[in-house]
């Protein structure tokens, strides 16, 4: 297994009952939806809309339902080679903060990953 990395500064996301981390660094702005707005309840086979969405500097869009800044520095656990696969290789670890355990995705691929879920390709 790789070491374990560090993360300063996460956006910790919330998606109906699930949740995920973005590295705030990869997040240019953040927008209101519009209609070429994915929204990350597609990864939990959802149909739920989204409230905020994270747009990367190259335009990649993500939306979420609602999220929090986390200035800390964090340890990042590695995924197991399976746990990464399965999620189109945007999984980059998993973060512990408030107590809690945070799957840590990266922003571009996260977006690729979500848009190869109804076959529109990366």
């Amino acid at each position: 297994m790789l070491p374990a990395g560090r993360v300063e500064g996460t956006l910790l996301c919330h998606v109906g009952p699930h949740r995920i981390a973005f590295e705030a660094g990869e997040v240019a702005s953040i927008a209101a939806p519009d209609a070429g707005t994915v929204s990350a309840h597609r990864a939990f086979l959802g149909a739920g809309g989204a409230q905020r969405v994270l747009v990367t500097a190259t335009g990649e869009t993500v939306g979420v339902d609602g999220l929090e800044i986390d200035s800390e520095v964090l340890s990042v656990l590695p995924p197991s080679p399976v746990v990464a696969g399965a999620s189109g290789g945007s999984l980059r670890g998993f973060v512990i903060t408030r107590g809690v355990l945070w799957p840590l995705l990266r922003l571009d691929a996260f977006q690729r990953y979500l848009r190869g879920l109804d076959g529109e390709g990366a």
